[in-house]
């Protein structure tokens, strides 16, 4: 039979990782949606300006501290994705 808290850890990491794919998707649909607004109202400048891919490595970093700070995520979860995003780097 399987430990227990070592199902609960792979759970939670289970868990932080689907909530920064969400993250990541978030920030695009945001993007996108204040692209589309300002188009709308005519802002010129929106439309000149180069489109962004993902948030940098950087960027994840400070959100995913902030989830972390806010009790969110663990401290082993932000260290595991942490390293992944400096390994893009």
């Amino acid at each position: 039979m399987p430990d227990p808290q070592e199902q609960m850890r792979q759970a939670m990491r289970d868990v932080g990782q689907e909530l920064s794919r969400a993250m990541d998707q978030a920030g695009r649909l945001a993007r996108q949606a204040a692209d589309d607004v300002a188009k709308l109202v005519g802002d010129q400048r929106a439309a000149s300006r180069p489109r962004r891919g993902a948030d940098s490595p950087v960027e994840l970093i400070r959100q995913l501290g902030r989830l972390r700070d806010e009790g969110l995520i663990s401290e082993e979860e932000f260290a595991a994705k942490k390293a992944e995003l400096l390994s893009r780097v």
